[in-house]
């Protein structure tokens, strides 16, 4: 089970921090480094002792980094713009599974018909969805010899180190964190995996009409559907589980308190569940280039689609869309005799992935369409009882859906809904398999198999 970590912030002065230290550190420690006092001569002095004595350095160090670095890293984890998405921290496991039950069948009372069937087993529809760490990162930082002397020549040196070892590595991590995040959604909009609601373009004149169509989604998301998810499950959304994701221009356009409306809440209790994001195409490509290099599932956004994620005004998801965990965070140091200074490790592993039985509409201002379906291989050749895996490519506009159905429309075989065919051991002749748009069933293409 993913737990939040308490945030505690780090307000401390550098004497605070210095005595902290010294409270928890050995008794060795403590019989050489006496109490610090404010002022800066107190400090100067424990600075002289610390760096005349490399145990004390090494001691010093560890418990700054080690204590109160990962208190001040643990309080800016959770200054992400959106971490309200995140789920929190798995303290074992990789792999996390996120089982949906959903409604059960109706059945006709029948006296006579319950006499034979009263032990007869009805098998719950159980779903499941595996969402698996894959994101392993780490950030570096050095501290040299010289630093550390200059931490105890004032009384803010002290706090100034700690921001010197931690600022870039966790600044790194939380905006590799949201980039990756916003990649995620990005994706799924491109890849036609949300559902798309047409509203007016947006303008100060017309504000009323979007907000109508924005609350009558809300609204209908507090309904059994089966419509509003990828995995087609019957669920619903309520109005504190919603969260409305708007770019800058949008919100700079609404009126909070008109939205709060469509939500049933007041100004206040809205403002909780509104999410700003800069803009859904203002991606940092070349960071993101850089931070998955290595990583064959990831597929660069290119100008045209970024433009189009720019139009995008906002976006409604159920809160549990994001399935976003923190897997495990260490500080690790190293220290160079050689060049006299520490290097500092932090690792940071997560899971980034979403809930495909959760609630999500994409509001755009154009009619979504979908202009072709193309299925590869168009033909193909394969013996009784063999297999065969069809792809199905859908061209659309303004983000329609791209999933289609699989059917077998002549001959004697089987397709998944992934596109596999297995056919029948009596197969002869041919075997015609079709994909059909899920989004307008008028656009199909159909690979044709030769059985040998």
């Amino acid at each position: 089970m993913a737990t939040r970590p308490k945030v505690k912030v780090l307000t401390n002065t550098s004497i605070d921090v210095l005595n902290v230290i010294r409270n928890n550190a050995s008794q060795n420690y403590k019989d050489y480094v006496p109490k610090a006092t404010p002022d800066a001569e107190s400090i100067r002095a424990i600075g002289s002792i610390i760096m005349d004595y490399p145990a004390l350095q090494n001691e010093f160090l560890s418990a700054l980094v080690n204590r109160i670095g990962r208190v001040l890293i643990t309080s800016k984890m959770y200054s992400n713009p959106w971490e309200r998405f995140k789920k929190g921290f798995l303290e074992y496991g990789e792999t996390i599974e996120e089982i949906f039950v959903n409604i059960a069948k109706p059945f006709q009372f029948d006296p006579d018909v319950a006499e034979s069937e009263v032990f007869k087993r009805e098998i719950p529809d159980v779903r499941s969805a595996f969402h698996i760490m894959n994101y392993q990162k780490f950030y570096k930082s050095t501290v040299s010899n010289d630093q550390l002397r200059q931490a105890f020549l004032s009384v803010d040196g002290i706090t100034d180190l700690i921001a010197k070892i931690v600022d870039a590595m966790y600044t790194g991590a939380n905006y590799d964190e949201f980039i990756t995040m916003k990649y995620l959604l990005a994706r799924h909009i491109l890849d036609g995996r949300m559902n798309v609601v047409t509203i007016p373009t947006v303008q100060a004149s017309n504000a009323k009409q979007i907000v109508t169509a924005i609350k009558g989604i809300s609204n209908t998301f507090t309904f059994l559907k089966t419509k509003y998810n990828v995995a087609g499950v019957a669920t619903k959304s309520d109005k504190n589980e919603q969260y409305l994701i708007v770019n800058a221009d949008f919100d700079a356009t609404m009126d909070v308190e008109v939205l709060a409306s469509a939500f049933n809440m007041n100004k206040a209790e809205f403002v909780g569940h509104k999410v700003l994001v800069d803009s859904f195409g203002d991606l940092d490509i070349a960071r993101l280039n850089e931070l998955f290099k290595d990583d064959p599932n990831y597929i660069e956004i290119g100008e045209d689609d970024l433009t189009a994620l720019n139009a995008i005004p906002a976006i409604l998801v159920d809160e549990n869309w994001f399935m976003i965990f923190d897997n495990f965070q260490s500080f690790t140091e190293n220290y160079n005799g050689q060049g006299l200074y520490w290097n500092y490790f932090y690792h940071v592993w997560k899971t980034f992935s979403v809930s495909p039985f959760a609630n999500n509409a994409l509001f755009v201002s154009g009619t979504p369409t979908v202009t072709s379906v193309t299925v590869s291989p168009k033909t193909a050749k394969a013996s009784a009882n063999g297999i065969v895996q069809l792809s199905a490519v859908v061209q659309t506009v303004d983000f329609a859906p791209k999933g289609v159905t699989w059917a077998v429309t002549s001959g004697d075989a089987t397709v998944s809904d992934s596109g596999l065919v297995k056919l029948g051991e009596s197969a002869t002749g041919k075997v015609e398999v079709t994909a059909t748009s899920v989004y307008d069933n008028t656009k199909s293409d159909t690979c044709a198999i030769t059985v040998a």
